[in-house]
């Protein structure tokens, strides 16, 4: 392959997120509506003698640990199942935000497994990579890492192992507010089970669509600007819904046209990063050759 073979690897926004009772394996069960967004990473793949990890971002707040890295991880255990032996150079142009709730990690864990089974698939005549074995690849990774392979409208339950494709009203943008302020999700789970009594707040909807967030009164403890955040979302005109997205700290609001969003930016400090526009639906073809990085993306 002397072309580069280019991939989108797109934000999750969970549009709900209900935290259950624990497992046996010590983990919650989840339910969440989510959706992924035209906010995406890029990453380019190449053959090469060796692997190679490169990332194009001058912002140091968007580079990923160059030696390890779940873009890496990705390879290795396909590489252990599989004994494919091919190495890669590998581009990340990263544009979703680290620690911001978004799953930017898993879906380029994703988009990598994605590319990889495309191109396994391609080389050998036999012992082909279905869609359920690298769902099972997936699942090693991170629970969010299998909705991220789908990247379309999804129910999300179980450890999120469990997923049931849904469709969510199109015609709608959404604004993605990041204060900058990285959360672990493990620390917001611990200070959600410290805090069993905390954990009620109001909730509204978009369409059919319960808007409400089990962690966000944890979350908000953490880091009080989230707060601050959804209150500047709630004075935004004819805003629908707003919320925030998994753990935090990023948080989202529902609009129906892109003037009313362009119009709410004031609301909110130049500092945080701001994205708007649609969600979408992608699909496991969604890759594109190149005979250059700078490709159709």
């Amino acid at each position: 392959m002397n072309r580069y073979i280019a991939i989108e690897a797109p934000a999750k926004l969970n549009l709900n997120l209900f935290v259950k009772q624990k497992g046996k394996n010590g983990l919650h069960f989840l339910e969440s509506d989510i959706c992924f967004l035209g906010l995406t990473d890029k990453i380019f793949f190449k053959f090469s003698n060796k692997d190679l990890f490169f990332q194009y971002n001058k912002d140091e707040d968007l580079k990923i640990d160059p030696n390890n890295n779940l873009i890496l991880q990705a390879l290795e255990k396909f590489r252990n199942l599989t004994g494919w032996k091919k190495c890669f150079s590998i581009y990340l142009k990263k544009n979703i935000p680290i620690g911001a709730g978004l799953g930017g990690g898993s879906a380029d864990a994703a988009a990598t497994l994605v590319v990889l089974k495309k191109l396994f698939n391609f080389d050998t005549k036999e012992n082909k990579i279905t869609k359920n074995i690298l769902y099972d690849i997936a699942k090693e990774i991170g629970s969010d890492v299998p909705a991220c392979i789908e990247s379309k409208d999804l129910k999300l339950k179980g450890y999120g192992d469990k997923i049931i494709r849904i469709k969510y009203p199109d015609n709608f943008y959404f604004l993605i507010i990041y204060p900058n302020i990285k959360l672990s999700t493990k620390d917001v789970f611990h200070h959600y089970e410290k805090n069993p009594t905390n954990h009620e707040e109001s909730s509204m909807y978009w369409e059919n669509i319960k808007i409400k967030n089990s962690l966000l009164l944890s979350a908000v403890s953490l880091a009080p600007e989230i707060l601050k955040v959804l209150n500047s979302l709630k004075k935004s005109k004819n805003i629908i819904a707003y919320g925030m997205s998994g753990s935090g700290s990023s948080c989202f609001g529902v609009f129906k046209n892109l003037n009313d969003i362009t119009s709410s930016l004031k609301f909110f400090d130049k500092k945080y990063f701001i994205w708007f526009g649609g969600k979408m639906n992608y699909n496991l073809n969604r890759v594109c050759y190149s005979k250059v990085l700078e490709n159709k993306f």
